[in-house]
Parts: structure tokens; C-alpha cells; sequence
């Protein structure tokens, strides 16, 4: 995505900013008169720009290699080439708004900026005079110095601003957020609760399978017969599921050495009690290896990742895979599918709050949470987590663990299984 349509500037937005400015062709075809001296201003401003700038600590720190000084004279002075240049389309606002975006990555702060062009103004305005036979007025250059002083000001204040504003949202998104949390857990409890019921309930339809197909099987059609042992069967499987569901291990929360295996099995479990799951293809690792882990945290990232997986499916047949490939430091699990992928513009916020799927085939009405806790859990426990997307051909999130347990999860003595106590 180029930043012209990331920062919304439009064909008519640069217009309406160069009318602001009053910038008109007339201002065009006299700075393109400036060219025919370009060059031999240009060179001597980039090389008096960065002696200023080796001469103040403050800034020469950022410039501690001389060959980094040598290509960056080269860039600057290529850059106010292009000031003269008179093309003031679509490239020029491209490669301004890179500027800023470069800056802002490299920590670059914009009073470093506006220095710049106090510089271009000292230099180059009594030079480009001088070539064209008169005198630049000394007091002009300084009101201008003036000027951008002024600019700087207003600029840190607006920026200070709108990060305390943004920081204030945050605050208020966060609070939403714990709310949120707290009615979840609510949630949990009287959906545990139900989850007995739902237990016993399953228990007595199992029993009542098993008694009338013990106590009429003489009177029973054989095919009847194999319809109450396949309920049977299948009530029992969710009652295995439901009681998964509701026992939490033993400390729940609390990171332990754990089989991810046995973790992502537990997860597919659920997977199963959706329709439709049992035409989805679904693989995980065969790899044994343990990680130091929240049990319960890990259960719900795989559980997440699965489920939407299978809910953005958009294809009768589909395959879900769970796939491990450590690096040296890291375990790293992928879910894999071969759904309808996610669209590049997307995947910047696909881990941000309420942030839900727009595909039309999702089976899915979420809340656009499910990720965003994905990611909390997995940063939680050290790690990272990414996606990887061919819209047509699927998705793949990725997270690590780390293989070394992490201090602030250490809440009890860390045993690798079969290790003994010093």
C-alpha cells in the first residue's frame, strides 16, 4: 500500500494543500529557473549540513560512521534536487511522506528537521541571489529562522497532544477491555454451570440408550438397534469433551511442563462439536516435546486459532494442520488451512480488538476478540505471534514459546518431567 492512500491523500487533497499554500504554476516555473545552479548548491549545502550537524553532539551520534556521512551528503543533496525539480505530482508526495515514515522509524525527531531547512534557507537562498546578481536581506533569514522556531513549537505541542489523547484512549479501550474480561469470566461461570447439566443430562440419555437397547433387544429392528448405539456412543464422546471442558488442571494458570500435543488434542476435541467439523481434514505434529506453559492459556490460543480457522472455511472439504518447527531458542506452532485467506490491507490489524472477519462465507459471528486474546496469552508467555496470508489459498498463525522458562511465569520450581528435586 503506498502511504499517499494510507494518509488519504488523494489527487484533490494535493491539490487543496498546494491552493492552501498558494502555490501556483507561477511559483513552479520560477523554481524550476533556480535549476540551471542546482547542482553546485546542492553539493556545497549537503557538505556545510553535515559539518553543522558532526559539530553538535546531540546529532552527531547518529552519525558515527563516516561512510554512513558520505552516502547520507549524497541523499541530501539528490533531495534538494528534487525541491527545484517542478514536478509536484503523485512521486513528490510519495517520497515526501517516506521521509516522515523514515524519520518517525529511525527515532528522528522533527525539530532534526526543520533544522535542515533553516540550513537549505541560510545557504541556499543568499546563494541562488548572489548567481542572479543582487543581495538576499539578512533580516529576511532571520525572520525566517523565526519562522520555523515557530513551526517547531507548535509542532512538539500538537504531537504531545495527540499522544497524550491517544494514550488517554488506550486507557479507556484497556477499561473496556477488563469489563469485557470480568462479564467473560461471569460468562464462564454460568456456562460451567451449565456444562454440568449439559454432563448429567448427556449421562441420563447414554443410560437410557443403553437400557432400552439391553432390555427390548429382542423387539428392536437391527438397524434401530445400531441408530441407539451410535447416539450412545456419540454421548458419550461429548460427555468426554464437556468434562475436558470443565476440569481445569490442577493450579490452573500456573505454567507447568506440559505435552503440546496432548494440549492441541484437547482443543481439536471441541473443533468436533461443531456441524460440519467432520468433513474438515484436521492434522497436528507428531513431535514430542514438552514447553513451560499456562496449560490453559495454550489450550485457548490453539482453541482460538482452530476455530477460526474452521469458521472462515469456505469449502466443504477444508484441512486444518497444527505444524511445530523449533528454531534454537523458540517452539514454533503454526495452524494452517486452506480457507479463503486474508487480504494484505487487513493483516496490520487482524490482532487488534473487535477486529472481525468480512468474508461473506464465514460461518462466524464473533465479537473480533479471539486474536487479540491470542495475542495477549502468547506475549504473556514470552513469545510472538504473526500471520502469514495468500488471499484464495489460506492462512497460516504462527507463535513461539520460549524453550527456556521465562522469570516472571516461574511461579513454582520448574522440573522438566522425569528430572529430580536437588
Amino acid at each position: 500500500m503506498s502511504l499517499l492512500d494510507r494518509y488519504g491523500i488523494s489527487a484533490e487533497q494535493q491539490t487543496l494543500r498546494k491552493q492552501f499554500l498558494q502555490l501556483t504554476d507561477d511559483d513552479v516555473r520560477s523554481v524550476r529557473e533556480l535549476q540551471q545552479w542546482t547542482s553546485d548548491v546542492a553539493a556545497e549545502l549537503a557538505e556545510q549540513f553535515y559539518r553543522h550537524l558532526l559539530a553538535h553532539p546531540e546529532s552527531a551520534k547518529l552519525l558515527s560512521s563516516p561512510e554512513l556521512v558520505e552516502r547520507l551528503k549524497v541523499a541530501q543533496a539528490s533531495y534538494f534536487q528534487e525541491l527545484l525539480a517542478g514536478d509536484y505530482g503523485d512521486e513528490y508526495f510519495e517520497r515526501r511522506l517516506q521521509v516522515g515514515a523514515t524519520h518517525h522509524e529511525i527515532g528522528l525527531e522533527p525539530q532534526f528537521y526543520l533544522g535542515a531547512f533553516s540550513h537549505y534557507m541560510q545557504v541556499a537562498f543568499p546563494e541562488f541571489a548572489a548567481r542572479m546578481g543582487t543581495e538576499f536581506p539578512q533580516p529576511l533569514l532571520s525572520l525566517l529562522k523565526v519562522i520555523l522556531l515557530d513551526i517547531g513549537l507548535s509542532l512538539e505541542s500538537y504531537f504531545a497532544e495527540a499522544t497524550q489523547q491517544l494514550r488517554r484512549r488506550n486507557e479507556h479501550l484497556e477499561h473496556a477491555l477488563q469489563m469485557y474480561f470480568q462479564t467473560e469470566m461471569k460468562a464462564q461461570r454460568y456456562a460451567k454451570l451449565a456444562g454440568h447439566e449439559i454432563r448429567s443430562a448427556l449421562n441420563a440419555i447414554a443410560n437410557a440408550c443403553e437400557e432400552v437397547a439391553e432390555d427390548f433387544a429382542g423387539s428392536i429392528p437391527d438397524e434401530a438397534r445400531s441408530i441407539l448405539a451410535r447416539a450412545c456412543r456419540r454421548c458419550w464422546d461429548i460427555v468426554d469433551v464437556v468434562e475436558g471442558i470443565l476440569s481445569d488442571p490442577e493450579r490452573a494458570g500456573e505454567p507447568q511442563w506440559i505435552d503440546p500435543a496432548a494440549v492441541v488434542d484437547q482443543a481439536a476435541e471441541r473443533l468436533r462439536l461443531h456441524p460440519g467439523s467432520e468433513n474438515v481434514a484436521f492434522q497436528r505434529f507428531n513431535t514430542v516435546t514438552s514447553v513451560w506453559a499456562d496449560p490453559v492459556g495454550l489450550r485457548e490460543v490453539f482453541s482460538n486459532l482452530i476455530s477460526n480457522a474452521f469458521h472462515h472455511l469456505d469449502k466443504p472439504a477444508g484441512r486444518i494442520a497444527v505444524e511445530y518447527s523449533p528454531s534454537s531458542s523458540d517452539h514454533v506452532f503454526s495452524v494452517v488451512d486452506d480457507g479463503p485467506g486474508i487480504a494484505t490491507e487487513r493483516l496490520e490489524s487482524i490482532f487488534q480488538p473487535f477486529v472481525r472477519a468480512e468474508s461473506e462465507k464465514s460461518k462466524h459471528n464473533g465479537r473480533g476478540l479471539g486474536l487479540y486474546f491470542v495475542e495477549r496469552i502468547v506475549r504473556e508467555h514470552g513469545g510472538m505471534v504473526w500471520v502469514e496470508s495468500v488471499p484464495g489459498q489460506g492462512s497460516r498463525f504462527s507463535f513461539t514459546i520460549p524453550k527456556e522458562p521465562l522469570v516472571k511465569l516461574a511461579t513454582f520450581r520448574s522440573l522438566r518431567p522425569g528430572e529430580d528435586s536437588p
